[in-house]
């Protein structure tokens, strides 16, 4: 399937496992309900998507804009007049075509897939990869670069050899990363239950471990 096309699969499970868990449910990003995660997603998506392809531009290119939590809170609760259920009707819509651009779209399917990876805990291994989630990787490690550890190359690859990827110094000490697509995302996510491997120069992998690259 196409990098489009796990975009919208993704979004529509979303939307099935925000209904089935229901409003007031957790959904496992800090004190959210699946209320305020679908009215969060919604909010992305005003005036067709334009702010959020702006920003994720940037991300992609490296640059950290985090939104103020006061601005965040204000722009959930500005789409709770829709409802729980008009917030779903919303995300069973066709995704903007801007947040669907090959510079952001792996950016769009790491939203989808990284909040509904919280909703249901899938690091115990209940929420399935789509095969286009290799290319989240490459833009993810870019954005954390600057909270890895100073002067240590960083080597992210694949357990099957499908993808590396490397941010920081090219001579000197370097750490290699491996793991399944989607332990590689909720590692560098700063997510939890994630199963990675590590390899490189101990200090430098204990350096490593300590990183936790929260989005």
């Amino acid at each position: 399937m196409t990098l489009t096309g796990d975009i919208q699969s993704e979004r529509a499970a979303l939307a099935d496992s925000l209904s089935a868990a229901g409003a007031s449910a957790h959904a496992g990003c800090g004190s959210w309900t699946a209320l305020d995660l679908a009215a969060h997603l919604v909010a992305e998506e005003r005036i067709a998507g334009l702010s959020t392809f702006i920003a994720r531009s940037l991300v992609v290119r490296g640059i950290a804009v985090p939104a103020p939590p006061k601005m965040v809170d204000f722009a959930i609760r500005r789409e709770y007049h829709l409802g729980f259920t008009g917030l779903l009707d919303r995300l069973r819509r066709p995704v903007p075509r801007l947040l669907l651009r090959p510079r952001v779209a792996p950016l769009t399917l790491f939203e989808y897939w990284t909040h509904h990876d919280d909703l249901v805990g899938g690091g115990a291994g209940a929420h399935p990869a789509p095969p286009t989630l290799v290319e989240v990787i490459p833009p993810l490690l870019r954005y954390q670069l600057n909270k890895l550890p100073t002067g240590v190359g960083v080597t992210v690859g694949t357990e099957n050899g499908s993808l590396h990827s490397s941010v920081g110094p090219e001579s000197g000490p370097m750490v290699i990363v491996a793991g399944t697509p989607a332990n590689l995302v909720r590692w560098l996510a700063g997510r939890t239950g994630y199963d990675v491997g590590m390899s490189g120069p101990d200090a430098h992998v204990q350096a490593l471990r300590s990183f936790n690259g929260h989005v």
